[in-house]
């Protein structure tokens, strides 16, 4: 069947992807023309702060449709195309290069970038990390420097001093707030990394901001508002991400923190979607939330091209966020969305023999019921809590700190009939 309209979407990373797949998995047989900024075709980006930092790890091996598959889904590709406007009346996009680009849907797919210290000038000796050449860039800064000097003890700050101490440098790593990643995980979450990264060398210091960088031709000397003096060769500023909403604002698009939009990327204009890191998305529960994962980028899309098509969205597809983490040995995975008012129940099971790490388990409750789970080498265990979560059912909760106890042969109960667990760690 022949289908005369053109979908168009703009920012070629998971999120771009998804919405292209989904697409053409659900029959679209129009026109899609997909934009990106970079030259590169879409391309996985968690390997940045990891692999390609440590190792020697190609732009192709990051491809996120192989050559063979994208061919099949006959998409008019074109890189190094960034969008300056959008006409919503004439239902067009101009591009850089002067180009006008009608749709009769267009999906926002193009992300973030990385959030700059004000009035810090670029140089040299000063990076931060967000798409593949910045990669490259820093894995070159951090070979030929000895002192690493990171900004921000956050996911992407702590995996890149992470790597930086497997390439055997010294690593400082600065942290405004009190304790790690205090935005995304509870107090006990925040320790265990701070444990982590001390015990591999990493200088941490917390409640401390910068307050001025100085940075030459032959280094790096941050002031902390302390008055602490910091030098390296290189300072990495990994304080966030800023959504690019501001084409969807100047196009006149409710935005706030991200492009505003349904649980199904649906934003103020219906011939418009958002997904992946640039949306900021209703949830189940009525609140918003713009989240930067892997996973809920994938979500959004397949739910984003499928409104667009107007087909049913399948519920089956929601369901707790799911992010992970590599650093050192450690895989560290949070399921859910934990908060410091939730009772913990913790579970650890020492190393094996053979095995440089053992497992850890943190879990999240709200009366009898597992709301989230910290989880370090715990795969299987995660696994079987998102089973937990999908189901609404769950063990008896004072049996889940026994190490002994096998997750996956706890009989399970609807919450409503569980019993409450009575020990809080």
């Amino acid at each position: 069947m022949s289908d005369s309209r053109t979908f168009v979407i703009i920012g070629a990373g998971q999120a771009g992807r998804w919405i292209a797949l989904t697409l053409r998995s659900e029959g679209f047989a129009g026109r899609i023309i997909w934009l990106g900024d970079e030259t590169h075709r879409a391309y996985e980006r968690p390997p940045l702060s990891k692999a390609v930092l440590k190792g020697d790890v190609s732009v192709t091996q990051l491809a996120l449709i192989a050559d063979d598959a994208f061919e099949k889904l006959q998409i008019d590709w074109r890189p190094s195309q960034a969008v300056e406007s959008i006409d919503r009346t004439k239902r067009t996009v101009r591009t850089a290069a002067g180009e006008s680009i009608a749709y009769d849907a267009l999906f926002l797919a193009n992300g973030g970038r990385a959030r700059q210290l004000p009035g810090l000038a670029p140089h040299s000796r000063v990076a931060s990390l967000r798409t593949y050449q910045d990669a490259l860039a820093l894995k070159r800064d951090i070979t030929a420097a000895q002192h690493v000097l990171v900004l921000g003890g956050g996911w992407i700050g702590l995996e890149v001093a992470a790597s930086a101490r497997l390439l055997g440098r010294a690593v400082t790593l600065v942290e405004a707030a009190p304790r790690l990643c205090l935005r995304t995980v509870p107090p006990c979450v925040s320790a265990h990394l701070l444990a982590l990264h001390a015990e591999q060398g990493v200088a941490v210091r917390l409640g401390d901001g910068v307050q001025q960088v100085d940075a030459t031709d032959s280094g790096v000397t941050i002031t902390l508002v302390s008055g602490e003096h910091l030098s390296g060769d290189l300072l990495v500023v990994g304080i966030g991400l800023v959504a690019n909403d501001a084409l969807a604002a100047s196009a006149g698009l409710a935005v706030g923190n991200g492009v505003l939009t349904d649980s199904h990327g649906r934003t103020s204009d219906p011939a418009i979607f958002a997904a992946g890191d640039v949306a900021n998305a209703e949830r189940s529960d009525g609140k918003r939330m713009r989240i930067e994962s892997w996973e809920n980028a994938q979500r959004q899309g397949v739910a984003a091209a499928k409104a667009a098509l107007g087909a049913p969205h399948d519920p089956g597809s929601d369901g707790a966020p799911w992010f992970w983490s590599d650093q050192y040995d450690d895989n560290l995975q949070l399921l859910g969305l934990p908060d410091e008012s939730m009772q913990v129940i913790e579970r650890h099971i020492p190393a094996r023999a053979g095995a440089k790490r053992g497992t850890h388990l943190f879990f999240f409750c709200d009366g009898a019921r597992v709301r989230a789970v910290a989880a370090v080498n715990a795969g299987r265990e995660i696994k079987i809590a998102r089973k937990w979560l999908r189901e609404d059912r769950f063990p008896d909760l004072a049996a889940l700190s026994d190490p002994a106890n096998d997750l996956n042969k706890l009989p399970l109960l609807a919450a409503g009939n569980s019993i409450a667990a009575t020990t809080s760690i």
